[in-house]
């Protein structure tokens, strides 16, 4: 479908569903690169207080319409189904490609009708009986087997989170198992069995536009790294150099915890150790960016234990997704640590059964994974015709 005199119009959006919109909205012409497009919408989320999503359109014009701009919202509240974002999507889409429309060949053809006002509240205000309390609930059981093998793992969360615009407060509880058996023979069975359990506290009191204060909390035991208890309190303070308020576009933080620990181990460590108090302070700068061109996303922190100085790790997590031309987009990231604050490695010897299974973890200097991607689209630039015929995702070819 091409739509004459209609504006062209590339959509920034990831996983959306673009074939809706090309059959909702029929009355410009969808293209396969943002350099061919009239227009090009951006779409931002950001998750919200309540647990849903807020989404931001943003709008700029090209060519004919290069001094147009403009910016929709639509709130997605928790118990909204899919389809109903979607619509809720559509209509900001509607909205906000009207001011170009006046200025298109189609503007003669353009008629519309006012069906009611939005009433803009602080959402603060709004009247709930919850008092902005939200609850998430959650389990997952997973199996899969052979003549030789069987794997059952199983996932639980609790959450509860209250936000406002003056205050952050979450906290949680989780588990993680999973069962693992081998039969290497018919008189040799391996069998492994790994678990981690948490609990997590954390408030973020308001400062400005620039400043929260507030705390982390958390506990943690874990099989595989030697952690029967591990429990911490960390005070902490955030500045962002941008408003919290451009968050969906922007944001540059610098955030600072100093802390008390506290473990127990299953088993002596290799500094012979079975329970320890740590003092340590952590300092974490993150970026993010999300523009036409493409995003950019990047965590720099380290923490330290002040008694024992040579206990520290320091991270750095980069991914950045880029529009470097017609067609040519790449998608880079990773993480890379330097670690040496495995204090909880266990004094006895591991055997080669628990390393390959997963049970134990051995020192290591560092730490890194890296994912790359790159793809090239050419041909017609329209990108308006939606066919779902044979799009299958089974596994029976």
């Amino acid at each position: 479908r091409k739509t004459f005199g209609a504006p062209k119009v590339f959509l920034v959006c990831d996983y959306c569903d673009q074939n809706y919109y090309k059959n909702e909205i029929t009355f410009f012409n969808f293209v396969r690169d943002r350099r061919l497009a009239d227009i090009v919408i951006l779409l931002r989320t950001i998750n919200t207080g309540n647990g849903g999503v807020e989404f931001t359109l943003e709008f700029s014009g090209e060519n004919n319409f290069k001094d147009i701009t403009t910016t929709e919202k639509f709130n997605a509240i928790p118990n909204l189904s899919n389809g109903e974002t979607r619509e809720g999507i559509r209509d900001a889409i509607k909205k906000g490609v009207l001011p170009y429309l006046l200025k298109s060949n189609l503007a003669s053809k353009i008629n519309y009708s006012i069906a009611g006002l939005d009433n803009s509240t602080n959402a603060d205000q709004v009247k709930d009986k919850w008092n902005l309390w939200l609850f998430s609930i959650e389990g997952n059981l997973y199996g899969s087997g052979q003549a030789y093998s069987k794997q059952f793992n199983m996932f639980s969360n609790f959450n509860a989170n209250r936000t406002s615009q003056k205050n952050r407060f979450e906290t949680g509880v989780f588990q993680n198992g999973n069962i693992q058996t081998y039969e290497i023979d018919d008189s040799t069975t391996i069998s492994s069995f790994v678990n981690n359990i948490g609990a997590y506290s954390f408030n973020a009191i308001t400062l400005g536009k620039h400043a929260a204060f507030g705390y982390f909390a958390t506990y943690y035991a874990s099989t595989v790294q030697n952690l029967k208890n591990s429990t911490s309190f960390f005070p902490s303070i955030e500045y962002n150099f941008f408003p919290y308020d451009d968050a969906t576009k922007r944001r540059l933080t610098i955030n600072y915890r100093f802390g008390l620990r506290y473990v127990d181990f299953f088993t002596p460590t290799y500094l012979d150790k079975l329970n320890e108090w740590y003092i340590l302070h952590s300092i974490v700068v993150g970026y993010r960016q999300v523009e036409k061109w493409g995003s950019l996303n990047c965590d720099i922190g380290s923490f330290q234990f002040f008694h024992k100085q040579n206990y520290y790790r320091i991270n750095i997590s980069p991914n950045v997704s880029l529009n470097v031309a017609k067609g040519l987009n790449i998608n880079l990231g990773g993480n890379f640590s330097v670690v040496n604050d495995q204090y909880f490695l266990k004094k006895d010897e591991v055997s080669q059964e628990a390393i390959l299974l997963g049970q134990a973890q051995l020192k290591s200097d560092f730490s890194y994974f890296f994912f790359t991607g790159i793809s090239f689209n050419f041909g017609s630039i329209y990108n308006n015709v939606v066919n779902v015929r044979f799009n299958m995702s089974d596994n029976n070819w």
